[in-house]
Protein backbone atom coordinates (compact mmCIF):
# COMPACT_ATOMS: atom_id res chain seq x y z
CA UNK A 1 0.00 0.00 0.00
CA UNK A 2 1.27 3.81 -0.59
CA UNK A 3 1.07 5.66 1.92
CA UNK A 4 -0.17 9.32 0.54
CA UNK A 5 -0.92 12.69 2.60
CA UNK A 6 -1.90 15.78 1.39
CA UNK A 7 -1.64 17.60 4.46
CA UNK A 8 0.97 20.82 4.09
CA UNK A 9 3.95 20.69 6.05
CA UNK A 10 7.55 22.39 5.56
CA UNK A 11 9.29 23.24 2.92
CA UNK A 12 10.71 20.00 1.33
CA UNK A 13 15.05 19.72 0.56
CA UNK A 14 16.71 19.40 -2.49
CA UNK A 15 17.50 15.84 -3.60
CA UNK A 16 20.42 14.56 -4.07
CA UNK A 17 20.74 12.42 -7.84
CA UNK A 18 23.79 10.76 -7.70
CA UNK A 19 23.42 7.58 -5.12
CA UNK A 20 27.35 6.45 -4.93
CA UNK A 21 28.54 9.82 -5.01
CA UNK A 22 29.75 11.81 -1.87
CA UNK A 23 26.64 13.94 -1.02
CA UNK A 24 25.95 16.82 1.36
CA UNK A 25 22.74 18.52 2.50
CA UNK A 26 21.56 20.96 -0.28
CA UNK A 27 19.52 22.84 1.78
CA UNK A 28 19.35 26.03 3.04
CA UNK A 29 18.21 26.00 6.79
CA UNK A 30 17.78 27.90 9.47
CA UNK A 31 20.38 28.32 12.21
CA UNK A 32 17.55 28.18 14.74
CA UNK A 33 14.71 25.36 15.28
CA UNK A 34 11.82 27.53 14.50
CA UNK A 35 8.74 26.58 12.95
CA UNK A 36 9.23 27.55 9.13
CA UNK A 37 5.97 29.06 7.48
CA UNK A 38 6.76 27.41 4.37
CA UNK A 39 4.25 24.43 3.18
CA UNK A 40 5.08 21.33 1.35
CA UNK A 41 3.42 18.68 -0.01
CA UNK A 42 5.93 16.05 0.47
CA UNK A 43 5.08 15.42 4.69
CA UNK A 44 7.31 12.36 4.46
CA UNK A 45 10.36 13.74 3.63
CA UNK A 46 9.77 16.65 6.01
CA UNK A 47 9.36 14.00 8.39
CA UNK A 48 12.80 12.59 7.47
CA UNK A 49 14.67 15.81 7.41
CA UNK A 50 13.43 16.83 11.13
CA UNK A 51 14.46 13.35 12.08
CA UNK A 52 18.38 13.94 10.80
CA UNK A 53 18.31 17.56 12.95
CA UNK A 54 17.15 15.39 15.99
CA UNK A 55 19.63 13.00 15.17
CA UNK A 56 22.28 15.86 14.81
CA UNK A 57 20.74 17.29 18.10
CA UNK A 58 21.55 13.91 20.52
CA UNK A 59 25.23 13.27 18.78
CA UNK A 60 27.21 15.51 20.59
CA UNK A 61 25.48 13.60 23.99
CA UNK A 62 26.33 9.97 22.55
CA UNK A 63 29.88 11.13 21.60
CA UNK A 64 30.22 12.34 25.00
CA UNK A 65 29.26 9.19 26.39
CA UNK A 66 31.20 7.09 24.07
CA UNK A 67 34.52 9.11 24.91
CA UNK A 68 33.52 7.70 28.92
CA UNK A 69 34.23 4.11 27.89
CA UNK A 70 37.54 4.41 27.59
CA UNK A 71 39.86 3.75 30.09
CA UNK A 72 43.20 6.30 29.47
CA UNK A 73 44.17 7.03 26.12
CA UNK A 74 44.95 5.65 22.67
CA UNK A 75 43.13 5.10 19.33
CA UNK A 76 40.16 2.91 19.36
CA UNK A 77 42.37 -0.12 18.23
CA UNK A 78 44.72 0.20 21.09
CA UNK A 79 42.76 1.95 24.09
CA UNK A 80 40.73 0.02 26.97
CA UNK A 81 37.34 -0.04 27.53
CA UNK A 82 35.56 -0.38 30.52
CA UNK A 83 33.93 -3.53 30.80
CA UNK A 84 30.59 -3.00 32.12
CA UNK A 85 27.53 -1.45 29.97
CA UNK A 86 26.66 1.55 32.20
CA UNK A 87 27.41 4.46 29.53
CA UNK A 88 25.93 2.53 26.48
CA UNK A 89 22.56 1.78 28.73
CA UNK A 90 22.59 5.26 29.80
CA UNK A 91 22.78 6.77 26.07
CA UNK A 92 20.97 4.30 24.57
CA UNK A 93 17.87 4.79 27.28
CA UNK A 94 18.11 8.91 27.12
CA UNK A 95 17.85 9.07 23.22
CA UNK A 96 15.22 6.90 22.84
CA UNK A 97 13.06 8.75 26.07
CA UNK A 98 13.81 12.19 23.59
CA UNK A 99 12.73 10.54 20.51
CA UNK A 100 9.52 8.78 21.72
CA UNK A 101 8.68 10.77 24.63
CA UNK A 102 9.64 14.19 23.19
CA UNK A 103 9.85 14.07 19.66
CA UNK A 104 7.27 11.97 18.64
CA UNK A 105 5.01 13.08 21.61
CA UNK A 106 1.01 14.38 21.39
CA UNK A 107 -0.58 11.21 19.83
CA UNK A 108 0.56 12.57 16.35
CA UNK A 109 1.21 8.95 15.02
CA UNK A 110 -0.53 5.72 14.96
CA UNK A 111 2.08 3.51 17.50
CA UNK A 112 5.98 4.35 18.42
CA UNK A 113 7.74 1.13 18.92
CA UNK A 114 11.75 0.84 20.42
CA UNK A 115 13.73 -1.26 21.21
CA UNK A 116 14.51 -0.12 24.74
CA UNK A 117 10.75 -0.06 25.36
CA UNK A 118 11.28 -1.67 29.51
CA UNK A 119 13.67 1.29 30.19
CA UNK A 120 12.58 3.34 32.99
CA UNK A 121 13.79 6.78 32.60
CA UNK A 122 13.89 10.45 34.56
CA UNK A 123 15.91 13.28 32.83
CA UNK A 124 13.34 15.90 34.79
CA UNK A 125 14.43 15.53 38.33
CA UNK A 126 17.81 15.23 39.96
CA UNK A 127 19.61 13.10 39.76
CA UNK A 128 18.74 11.46 36.70
CA UNK A 129 18.34 7.82 36.17
CA UNK A 130 18.20 5.14 33.09
CA UNK A 131 16.45 2.15 35.35
CA UNK A 132 18.86 2.13 38.53
CA UNK A 133 21.73 3.90 36.74
CA UNK A 134 22.30 7.35 38.32
CA UNK A 135 23.74 9.72 35.46
CA UNK A 136 26.98 11.03 36.17
CA UNK A 137 26.32 14.99 37.73
CA UNK A 138 28.33 16.48 34.94
CA UNK A 139 25.86 15.19 32.06
CA UNK A 140 22.92 16.91 33.40
CA UNK A 141 23.72 20.52 31.64
CA UNK A 142 23.81 18.61 27.75
CA UNK A 143 20.98 16.65 28.66
CA UNK A 144 19.00 19.41 29.41
CA UNK A 145 20.30 21.36 26.16
CA UNK A 146 19.63 18.69 24.32
CA UNK A 147 15.85 18.01 25.53
CA UNK A 148 15.41 21.71 25.02
CA UNK A 149 16.15 21.21 21.25
CA UNK A 150 14.20 18.20 20.50
CA UNK A 151 11.09 19.71 22.25
CA UNK A 152 11.82 22.68 19.88
CA UNK A 153 12.14 20.15 16.95
CA UNK A 154 8.98 17.99 18.21
CA UNK A 155 6.90 21.35 17.50
CA UNK A 156 7.64 21.46 14.02
CA UNK A 157 5.83 17.69 13.33
CA UNK A 158 2.72 18.05 12.07
CA UNK A 159 -0.09 16.84 14.62
CA UNK A 160 -2.58 15.32 11.76
CA UNK A 161 -0.68 14.38 9.14
CA UNK A 162 1.11 10.83 10.37
CA UNK A 163 -1.96 9.25 12.09
CA UNK A 164 -1.09 6.44 9.83
CA UNK A 165 2.01 5.50 10.53
CA UNK A 166 4.08 3.77 12.95
CA UNK A 167 7.46 4.44 14.04
CA UNK A 168 10.12 1.83 14.74
CA UNK A 169 13.10 3.48 17.05
CA UNK A 170 16.72 1.98 17.94
CA UNK A 171 18.60 4.85 19.35
CA UNK A 172 21.99 2.97 19.04
CA UNK A 173 22.12 -0.01 16.80
CA UNK A 174 25.52 -1.32 17.50
CA UNK A 175 25.06 -2.51 21.17
CA UNK A 176 28.49 -4.35 21.23
CA UNK A 177 30.26 -1.65 18.90
CA UNK A 178 29.69 0.89 21.00
CA UNK A 179 31.01 -0.71 24.32
CA UNK A 180 34.35 -1.70 22.26
CA UNK A 181 35.22 1.16 20.80
CA UNK A 182 34.07 0.52 17.45
CA UNK A 183 31.70 3.86 17.20
CA UNK A 184 32.18 4.51 13.57
CA UNK A 185 29.94 1.35 13.27
CA UNK A 186 26.85 2.88 15.17
CA UNK A 187 23.92 3.78 14.16
CA UNK A 188 21.12 5.58 15.45
CA UNK A 189 17.67 4.24 13.25
CA UNK A 190 14.39 5.29 12.76
CA UNK A 191 12.13 3.96 10.15
CA UNK A 192 8.12 5.20 9.39
CA UNK A 193 5.58 2.43 8.06
CA UNK A 194 2.20 2.71 7.20
CA UNK A 195 -1.18 0.77 8.31
CA UNK A 196 0.42 -2.36 6.38
CA UNK A 197 3.35 -2.22 8.13
CA UNK A 198 5.31 -1.15 5.11
CA UNK A 199 8.42 1.20 5.55
CA UNK A 200 7.70 4.40 4.05
CA UNK A 201 10.15 6.32 5.01
CA UNK A 202 13.44 6.50 7.27
CA UNK A 203 16.59 7.16 8.05
CA UNK A 204 20.00 5.42 9.09
CA UNK A 205 22.54 7.90 10.67
CA UNK A 206 25.90 7.37 11.96
CA UNK A 207 26.25 9.32 15.15
CA UNK A 208 29.88 9.03 16.07
CA UNK A 209 31.58 9.47 12.44
CA UNK A 210 33.36 13.17 11.37
CA UNK A 211 31.75 14.20 10.04
CA UNK A 212 28.33 12.10 10.60
CA UNK A 213 27.27 10.08 7.93
CA UNK A 214 23.50 9.19 7.04
CA UNK A 215 21.20 8.53 4.40
CA UNK A 216 17.49 9.43 4.71
CA UNK A 217 14.70 8.56 2.34
CA UNK A 218 11.01 8.58 1.28
CA UNK A 219 10.88 6.29 -2.29
CA UNK A 220 7.15 7.14 -2.60
CA UNK A 221 8.18 11.32 -2.75
CA UNK A 222 11.00 10.53 -4.90
CA UNK A 223 13.16 11.71 -2.24
CA UNK A 224 16.60 10.81 -1.10
CA UNK A 225 19.27 12.59 0.52
CA UNK A 226 22.76 11.75 3.17
CA UNK A 227 26.22 12.09 3.48
CA UNK A 228 27.91 9.13 2.11
CA UNK A 229 31.23 7.29 3.12
CA UNK A 230 31.75 6.05 -0.42
CA UNK A 231 34.41 4.15 -1.82
CA UNK A 232 37.31 5.05 -3.86
CA UNK A 233 36.19 1.61 -5.85
CA UNK A 234 32.63 0.73 -5.41
CA UNK A 235 32.37 -3.23 -4.39
CA UNK A 236 29.43 -4.37 -6.55
CA UNK A 237 30.16 -8.36 -6.07
CA UNK A 238 30.51 -7.55 -2.11
CA UNK A 239 27.96 -9.82 0.02
CA UNK A 240 28.24 -8.46 3.67
CA UNK A 241 28.79 -10.93 6.50
CA UNK A 242 28.45 -10.70 9.87
CA UNK A 243 31.33 -10.72 12.22
CA UNK A 244 29.70 -14.11 13.83
CA UNK A 245 29.95 -17.63 12.03
CA UNK A 246 28.72 -17.41 8.51
CA UNK A 247 26.05 -20.40 8.03
CA UNK A 248 26.37 -22.80 5.63
CA UNK A 249 23.64 -21.61 2.95
CA UNK A 250 25.30 -18.53 3.17
CA UNK A 251 28.70 -19.52 2.42
CA UNK A 252 27.82 -21.66 -0.15
CA UNK A 253 25.97 -18.95 -2.15
CA UNK A 254 28.75 -16.31 -2.40
CA UNK A 255 31.00 -19.44 -3.38
CA UNK A 256 28.39 -20.31 -6.44
CA UNK A 257 27.27 -17.13 -7.51
CA UNK A 258 31.03 -15.94 -7.85
CA UNK A 259 31.30 -12.86 -5.27
CA UNK A 260 33.53 -12.14 -2.63
CA UNK A 261 33.22 -11.79 1.21
CA UNK A 262 32.75 -8.54 2.94
CA UNK A 263 32.73 -8.41 7.06
CA UNK A 264 31.11 -6.44 8.86
CA UNK A 265 29.59 -4.92 11.88
CA UNK A 266 25.98 -3.88 13.20
CA UNK A 267 22.69 -4.13 11.36
CA UNK A 268 22.28 -0.91 10.60
CA UNK A 269 25.76 0.03 9.18
CA UNK A 270 25.46 -3.26 6.81
CA UNK A 271 22.67 -1.42 4.81
CA UNK A 272 24.03 1.83 4.60
CA UNK A 273 27.12 -0.01 3.23
CA UNK A 274 25.00 -1.11 0.35
CA UNK A 275 23.97 2.93 -0.20
CA UNK A 276 27.65 3.54 0.03
CA UNK A 277 28.72 0.91 -2.69
CA UNK A 278 30.85 -1.10 -0.33
CA UNK A 279 28.80 -4.03 -1.08
CA UNK A 280 26.22 -5.31 -3.54
CA UNK A 281 24.06 -7.36 -1.09
CA UNK A 282 23.70 -8.70 2.07
CA UNK A 283 21.84 -11.65 2.90
CA UNK A 284 21.03 -13.79 6.10
CA UNK A 285 19.70 -16.92 6.67
CA UNK A 286 20.25 -17.17 10.61
CA UNK A 287 18.54 -14.35 13.42
CA UNK A 288 19.54 -12.11 15.39
CA UNK A 289 18.26 -8.92 14.28
CA UNK A 290 15.01 -7.43 15.34
CA UNK A 291 12.68 -5.19 12.98
CA UNK A 292 13.72 -2.31 14.65
CA UNK A 293 17.31 -2.84 12.22
CA UNK A 294 15.26 -3.48 9.21
CA UNK A 295 12.25 -0.14 9.52
CA UNK A 296 14.27 2.31 8.63
CA UNK A 297 17.17 0.91 6.39
CA UNK A 298 14.88 -0.59 4.13
CA UNK A 299 13.11 2.73 3.45
CA UNK A 300 16.20 4.05 3.38
CA UNK A 301 17.75 1.01 0.91
CA UNK A 302 14.83 1.41 -1.30
CA UNK A 303 14.29 4.81 -1.57
CA UNK A 304 17.62 5.03 -3.22
CA UNK A 305 16.54 2.20 -5.82
CA UNK A 306 17.53 -1.50 -4.13
CA UNK A 307 15.32 -3.53 -1.83
CA UNK A 308 14.87 -5.56 1.37
CA UNK A 309 12.80 -8.24 2.00
CA UNK A 310 12.03 -11.61 3.74
CA UNK A 311 13.84 -14.77 1.93
CA UNK A 312 12.15 -17.38 1.87
CA UNK A 313 9.50 -16.21 -0.91
CA UNK A 314 12.88 -14.07 -2.75
CA UNK A 315 14.11 -18.21 -2.52
CA UNK A 316 11.09 -19.25 -3.54
CA UNK A 317 10.19 -16.93 -7.12
CA UNK A 318 12.29 -13.72 -6.32
CA UNK A 319 9.47 -12.38 -4.92
CA UNK A 320 10.33 -9.24 -2.59
CA UNK A 321 7.94 -9.25 0.68
CA UNK A 322 8.73 -7.05 3.44
CA UNK A 323 8.32 -7.73 6.87
CA UNK A 324 5.74 -6.51 9.32
CA UNK A 325 6.49 -3.55 10.75
CA UNK A 326 3.35 -2.79 13.53
CA UNK A 327 2.79 -2.66 17.16
CA UNK A 328 2.29 -6.50 17.75
CA UNK A 329 2.00 -8.94 21.42
CA UNK A 330 2.43 -11.16 18.68
CA UNK A 331 5.26 -12.29 15.90
CA UNK A 332 3.34 -11.12 12.65
CA UNK A 333 6.05 -12.95 10.61
CA UNK A 334 6.13 -16.23 12.57
CA UNK A 335 6.01 -19.17 10.12
CA UNK A 336 5.25 -22.85 12.14
CA UNK A 337 7.57 -25.58 12.18
CA UNK A 338 10.65 -23.56 10.34
CA UNK A 339 11.90 -21.27 12.46
CA UNK A 340 14.18 -22.42 15.06
CA UNK A 341 14.84 -21.66 18.39
CA UNK A 342 17.78 -19.62 19.65
CA UNK A 343 18.87 -16.75 22.61
CA UNK A 344 18.17 -14.09 20.01
CA UNK A 345 14.78 -14.83 19.45
CA UNK A 346 13.45 -16.84 22.37
CA UNK A 347 10.97 -15.01 24.52
CA UNK A 348 11.83 -16.65 27.42
CA UNK A 349 15.45 -17.51 27.18
CA UNK A 350 15.29 -20.56 29.85
CA UNK A 351 13.14 -22.11 26.86
CA UNK A 352 16.93 -22.74 24.70
CA UNK A 353 18.82 -25.71 25.08
CA UNK A 354 22.36 -25.13 23.86
CA UNK A 355 23.52 -28.28 21.85
CA UNK A 356 19.31 -28.97 20.71
CA UNK A 357 18.30 -27.76 17.24
CA UNK A 358 14.45 -26.74 18.05
CA UNK A 359 11.83 -25.72 15.76
CA UNK A 360 9.58 -23.36 16.80
CA UNK A 361 5.37 -24.65 15.95
CA UNK A 362 4.32 -21.92 18.99
CA UNK A 363 3.91 -18.79 18.10
CA UNK A 364 4.29 -18.03 21.98
CA UNK A 365 7.73 -19.10 22.14
CA UNK A 366 9.72 -16.43 19.88
CA UNK A 367 9.95 -12.60 20.67
CA UNK A 368 7.75 -10.45 18.99
CA UNK A 369 9.70 -8.27 16.74
CA UNK A 370 12.60 -10.98 16.02
CA UNK A 371 12.96 -11.57 12.33
CA UNK A 372 12.51 -14.81 11.85
CA UNK A 373 12.56 -15.52 8.03
CA UNK A 374 16.22 -14.41 7.15
CA UNK A 375 16.77 -11.17 5.18
CA UNK A 376 17.89 -10.69 1.53
CA UNK A 377 19.20 -6.93 0.95
CA UNK A 378 20.24 -5.78 -2.51
CA UNK A 379 22.29 -2.15 -3.27
CA UNK A 380 21.09 -0.75 -6.14
CA UNK A 381 23.51 -1.95 -8.72
CA UNK A 382 22.22 -5.50 -8.10
CA UNK A 383 18.56 -4.81 -9.40
CA UNK A 384 19.08 -5.40 -12.67
CA UNK A 385 17.47 -8.78 -13.77
CA UNK A 386 20.84 -10.27 -14.47
CA UNK A 387 21.92 -9.78 -11.45
CA UNK A 388 18.92 -11.37 -9.47
CA UNK A 389 18.55 -14.16 -11.73
CA UNK A 390 22.25 -14.85 -10.97
CA UNK A 391 21.87 -14.29 -7.13
CA UNK A 392 18.88 -16.38 -6.82
CA UNK A 393 20.01 -19.41 -9.08
CA UNK A 394 23.12 -19.53 -6.95
CA UNK A 395 20.53 -19.81 -3.85
CA UNK A 396 18.99 -22.62 -5.28
CA UNK A 397 21.81 -24.44 -6.88
CA UNK A 398 22.75 -24.99 -3.39
CA UNK A 399 19.71 -24.96 -1.04
CA UNK A 400 19.84 -29.02 -0.95
CA UNK A 401 23.14 -29.68 0.39
CA UNK A 402 22.97 -26.35 2.40
CA UNK A 403 19.09 -25.52 3.01
CA UNK A 404 18.94 -22.02 5.02
CA UNK A 405 18.42 -21.99 8.58
CA UNK A 406 15.44 -19.93 9.65
CA UNK A 407 15.96 -18.88 13.14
Amino acid sequence: MQFRITSLLLATVALSANAFAPMSIATTRSSSFGISLKASDKPLTELCEITKEACDVVSPLLKEMYSQIKIGTGTSDTAAFKSDATFFTIADGIVQHMFIEYLFAGDKFFEIVGEEDDSVVNILETPYKVDDLVVPEEFEDLIQNTLKDIKALAARINPTAYKEITIFVDPIDGTREFATGKGDKVTILVGYNDMEGIPQAGIIYRPLTVPATWASGAKSEDFKDGVLDSPEEPNPKGVLITDGKVSPFIASTIENSGMNKVPSLASGNRVLMLVEGKAGAYIRDTGGFAKWDTSGPQAVLEAYGGVMAKLPAFLEDKSMVSYTHLKSKLNTDFCKRSVGLTLSNARDKSMFIPGLDSIVTDVHLVKEYSCVQGLVALAPTKMEAFYLNAIHSAMNNIKKDAPPMYT
